[in-house]
């Protein structure tokens, strides 16, 4: 059965796509509006990198169904944008006692998603071209096309790089590398796969970088154990009825197993319905009690701490999230810069911007340190090097209690 490729970026309108046989083998390919594009029955989104946000963290406690509705408030400290626009999808890690989440703008994925379906492309799975690449053992896999691109550190987890040219590498990449060669943490080798026309580049890294086969989107292989973006609200809906005739040996087996692991786990998951129901009647007597009725609990640690925001407000008290306080602990990390190294400064719903220009991404690395012992979370973004030095945001918000 053939599958039809389609490459979501920022710029949508116009995808690049392909038509693959089974095989993997490009039938077609082009770029057009997908109203434009070839039928198929199955259709594969694949997400840039720069539209999808990765990271690990530890696996919070308690039923699984019941923390995986929490994961935008999770993802917030991570994101810097509000819950509502967050779909955060979890997968296995390789770490003990981690997960894996791939994080997309929710109101960007319905778009895409509701399009395809509009010029008759329904989306069965979309993916992140960051986790596509064959990741060989200690090592990490670079693909670049000699301005941008993509870096894969694990079987879940990844980054966009860009800034870079064949003589300089990306700041993103030479900032994590560093940290990691400090902490015993870099990988052995990172292996470099580029387009046939790129060029070969000449970076000074503190791993060695070894050249690999050309990349290209359209016929690499798919896992089956790549996370499918396509969760939670998104899941496609079930086709039953696709190949039933072939199925139906396995289909007799499986309504007799299903039916006695109905019977066999009727009472189990009545149990567990009613153990659901008291520890939810429990945490919301015990929220509502403290501060009174308020909306469904989503995240109770996260929702204390801004509710107690909201009584230091009200009783005229300075809470670590307001302007004063986030300002004072930024100060004592900018304190000693030379004069005009702060460009601007943007306070907003507890989160503080500055558009800083220092001699080089090592200096940004210090004052971030230095912030973070101060119990607050920092994000580094929009750095690049400017000749006579390096212009970068930093963004500075309190670190949640969980």
């Amino acid at each position: 059965m053939n599958t039809l490729r389609i490459y979501f970026s920022t710029g949508w309108h116009d995808c690049p796509w392909a038509l693959c046989d089974e095989s993997g083998r490009i039938l077609q390919q082009g770029i057009s509006p997908l109203a434009d594009m070839p039928p198929a029955r199955d259709c594969v989104g694949i997400l840039s990198a720069d539209r999808v946000l990765m990271f690990t963290t530890p696996e919070p406690a308690g039923k699984k169904r019941r923390w995986q509705r929490a994961l935008p408030y999770l993802a917030e400290q991570y994101t810097l944008t509000d819950p509502e626009d967050v779909h955060a999808v979890p997968s296995a890690s390789a770490e003990p006692g981690m997960i894996s989440v791939s994080v997309v703008a929710k109101s960007w994925l319905k778009q895409l998603v509701t399009a395809s379906k509009a010029a008759g492309l329904p989306l069965r799975r979309v993916i992140a071209e960051t986790l596509m690449p064959d990741l060989p053992a200690d090592s990490w896999l670079l693909v670049w096309d000699g301005q941008s691109g993509f870096l894969r550190t694990s079987v879940t987890t990844g980054l966009a790089l860009d800034c870079g040219n064949s003589q300089t590498p990306p700041l993103t990449l030479s900032l994590v590398l560093r940290e990691l060669h400090v902490n015993a943490g870099a990988p052995k080798q990172i292996v470099l796969r580029m387009s046939d026309t790129s060029v070969l580049p000449c970076w000074d890294l503190p791993v060695p970088l070894v050249p690999g086969v050309a990349w290209d989107w359209r016929c690499a292989v798919i896992s089956d154990a790549t996370p499918n973006l396509l969760w939670g609200d998104f899941s496609p809906s079930i086709r039953l009825l696709d190949g039933l005739s072939k199925l139906k040996p396995a289909l007799h087996i499986l309504l007799a197993a299903l039916s006695i692991e109905v019977a066999g786990s009727h009472l189990e998951w009545t149990m567990l319905a009613h153990e659901k129901n008291l520890l939810r009647q429990q945490t919301e007597h015990i929220f509502h009690g403290t501060f009174g009725e308020d909306s469904e609990l989503v995240d109770a640690p996260l929702q204390m701490q801004r509710k107690l925001a909201e009584l230091h407000h009200t009783a005229g008290v300075t809470d670590s999230s307001d302007f004063l306080p986030l300002l004072d602990a930024a100060s004592q990390a900018l304190g000693t810069l030379k004069t005009g190294a702060v460009l601007s400064l943007n306070y907003a719903a507890g989160k503080l911007e500055f558009d800083l220009k220092l001699a080089n991404a090592a200096e940004f690395q210090a004052i971030a340190q230095k912030v973070k012992k101060n119990g607050f979370q920092f994000r580094l973004s929009d750095m690049h090097d400017q000749g006579d030095g390096t212009v970068g945001k930093m963004t500075l918000l309190r670190e949640y209690l969980r």
